[in-house]
This record gives structure tokens, sequence and C-alpha cells, in this order.
């Protein structure tokens, strides 16, 4: 009886030290709102993306690193990010997703919502949320509570998440190929090249007519911010419209925002101090596939870079239709950058002689893409040779296009030669789509 006493007092105790043990568990469970750093940091590692050197961003800026590592692989952009800010439920699903596709996930496309709440959620993230409601990340039922904010005890609850996701989802890697598909252009009066097939359809055209940027098509500067590989300050204002024509201009004189700021061109750091323009068609037109065509009249004079290219969220891939650099305007500059990361890549890159310079007048370059080639084209006649790599051509999906006018950097600094302001101009950009 002695021992069966001694039993019971005994499991009292471990019941009451288990129960204590519990209830100071939860005592100390950590309700500090997490940031969207934080957030985007665990997104990042998770997903493996490596932090890069800061150049978009501000280097003093805390974990700058992580966050031009993840504006390169589009897991953000300058606009919706706010490092200080403490992340909502709909900002973490929104990043989670773009993670997720970041790691070359094949994630079917939206749904409807049926949260209570839907109508809570903010217009530019609701596209993710319905991403993730359909791929069974989140359930699509109840309260979604979009503006919660997390606490730092659930984070390794979401790190689980995103791990358990892409453990399920089916995982393109090269060979699988995501088809997207635009609204064909009808009796558009634009004539179609002759040596292009039937298969192609004409789905963007924009000839600039009036005297502003059609921003349906086109957004301002680059999708991550206004400064590259060179040391032009990008801004609206260089982005005139006008008789017709879309003209970059490169001004020699320093943006008042890049005062401070720094650019990278080959491991070497310099001051932003020139003043350019770009656009792209990111989230607006990305392409599979098709028929590239502009006419163009590149600016004059050393330190001038200006180019017509593709990318994607995340590099590589990435196409360049066309890079002339203005010291040698003779020289046609072609190249597919692809392979598996951005610090373990392939280039194929042409360098073509015209004969003449593309700074005298205007032209017309073609880039033609297909599962099996890619194929460079000046005035109608087709120059270089084909790209036929079918597993690397496979990488490019959902590709969109930037035109720039980069200054210094790869063509080094600007001299006497140079003639300000230099004017990138484009008569035409035209897409005809890949149908089969």
């Amino acid at each position: 009886m002695k021992m069966k006493r001694i039993q019971r007092i005994l499991s009292a105790v471990l019941c009451f030290v288990l129960l204590a043990s519990c209830v100071s568990a939860f005592a100390t469970k950590d309700e500090t709102p997490v940031s969207e750093t934080e957030f985007l940091k665990l997104v990042c590692d998770t997903a493996k993306i490596k932090p890069l050197l800061p150049e978009a961003v501000n280097s003093n800026v805390p974990d700058a690193e992580y966050i031009q590592g993840a504006l390169s692989a589009g897991v953000i952009d300058l606009d919706g990010f706010n490092p200080g800010e403490n992340i909502t439920k709909e900002k973490a699903v929104a990043m989670l997703v773009r993670g997720l596709i970041a790691m070359k996930n094949s994630l079917s496309v939206g749904v409807d919502l049926n949260f209570t709440d839907k109508d809570e959620i903010d217009p530019k993230l609701l596209t993710y949320i319905e991403v993730a409601a359909a791929n069974g990340i989140i359930e699509n039922a109840g309260a979604f509570e979009p503006k919660s904010t997390l606490s730092t005890s659930e984070l390794s609850g979401w790190s689980t998440l995103m791990n358990e996701s892409y453990m399920r989802l089916p995982v393109v890697k090269g060979s699988g190929i995501r088809r997207i598909q635009f609204p064909v252009i009808e009796d558009s009066g634009v004539e179609k090249p002759g040596y292009i097939d039937e298969r192609y359809r004409l789905v963007f055209n924009d000839d600039f007519e009036g005297d502003s940027l059609d921003t349906t098509k086109w957004g301002y500067n680059y999708s991550w911010g206004h400064s590259h590989n060179h040391a032009a300050w990008c801004v609206p204002e260089n982005v005139i419209v006008k008789n017709g024509i879309l003209t970059l201009k490169g001004e020699n004189k320093q943006h008042p925002d890049a005062v401070g700021k720094q650019g990278t061109f080959n491991n070497k750091k310099y001051d932003i101090i020139y003043t350019s323009g770009a656009v792209n068609t990111h989230h607006k037109y990305n392409f599979d596939y098709g028929y590239f065509e502009a006419r163009m009249k590149m600016p004059k004079g050393k330190g001038m870079w200006p180019a017509w290219w593709m990318l994607k969220d995340g590099w590589p891939p990435e196409i360049d239709m066309l890079e002339v650099l203005c010291s040698k305007p003779n020289e046609l500059h072609v190249n597919f950058h692809y392979g598996p990361a951005w610090n373990e890549h392939y280039s194929h890159e042409q360098v073509l002689n015209l004969g003449y310079s593309t700074s005298d007048e205007f032209h017309t370059y073609g880039f033609e893409w297909t599962p099996d080639y890619m194929r460079y084209y000046v005035d109608g006649v087709q120059v270089g040779h084909d790209f036929t790599n079918k597993s690397a051509i496979a990488e490019a999906t959902g590709m969109y296009m930037i035109l720039n006018l980069a200054i210094d950097g790869w063509d080094g600094k600007p001299d006497s030669t140079t003639l300000w302001p230099a004017e990138f101009q484009i008569d035409y950009v035209r897409a005809w789509q890949l149908n089969e």
C-alpha cells in the first residue's frame, strides 16, 4: 500500500510539473510582431535566394543585401515593400507565393475567393492570394483576416508551410513550359513580315502616338527601381513621347534623388551622376515565344549603351535582343544568358558588324523565339546564327521587355565625342505571338 501511495504522489507531481511547463511555455509565447524584412529573410532562406550586394537600395538600410536579392528574384518590388513595417497576413501570403515562383514551381492560376472578408484584401495582392488558394497553400474558407499581423512565434509555421508547398507542388526545371496567351489584335493595319509563318499573330503594338506613354503597356524605369549596372538614374521625365517617337533622353547632369547613390559594373562602384530613361512591360506583357520587332535609332558618342532586352522574375534567364555600345555604333550585340543560378550561368553572345552606324538613321530590328531556336534580324535580313539549345531556350518563360538608355558602364565614360542630350529613339515596338 505504501508503495502505491508513493507512486500516486509521484504521478501527481509529474502531472503538475508537465502542466506547469505547458503554462510556462504558453506564458512565454513570443507575440513580438514580425517586420516585412524579417519575413523576407525567411522566404529568401527557404527559397535559397542568395543575398546580393545592394545596388537598387540604399546601402545604409539594414539587410539591404537580402532586399536586393529578393528584388532580383522578383519576390518583392520597391513600391510595395516597407522594411520596418509589421507584415500582414496578406503580404506574407503574397511574398510566400512569389518565393515559390522563384523556386521554379508550376503554380495553378488563381480561383475565386470564398473568404467572408475578401473585400478587405489589397487589390494589388489579390492575385497572389487567389493563386495560394488555388494551390492549397491556404484554405479558401471562413475569415482570412488579411490585415492581421504575424508574430515571432508564428514564423516557424510559415517556414514549414513554404517547405511543404514546395515539396508538394510540381517543379519545373527547364523542360516545363508555361504558355502565356494574349488577345490577337484584329484589323491593326500592321503588315506581318513575310519571313515569319502563319502561326504568328499580332498581340502587342505601340506606335507611340499622342504625347504620353501608354501605361497599359509600359511601366516607367526598371521593374526594380531607378538604376541598374550603369551611372544613370532613370526617371519618367526622361521618357518622352512626341510625333510618334518614344525618346529615352540621357542628360549630363545628376538627378537630385541620385545624390549619394552608387552603381556597380564588373564589381566596380561609381557615383550615379547622369540622368536617363527606361520603360518595361513587367506584369503587363510577359511573353512565351513569338516574333518581336522594333524600329530604332541609337544615340551618338562614347558612353551611351542603349538596349532592348527581356527578363523574368528571377535571373537568369535574360534575352538581349540588342545592345549597342555607341563608341562602336556599327556593332550589334545579341545575347542569351541561361543556367541554374546567377552565379552559375552561361552566355551565348554574338557581336555582329553591320557595316554602318546605327546612330545615323532608323533601322528595324527583329528577334524570333520558338521552342527550337532564337534568331535575329536587321531590316528584314537574318543576321548572325541561330541559337538551338532547346533545353536552355525552355528556361525562358514569362519574359517581359525592357527599353533603356544606360550611360557609362559597359561602354565606359562619355567623352568629347558624346552628343548631349543623348537620344535613344524608338519608332514602334511590336510582338507577334506564336500560336501552336
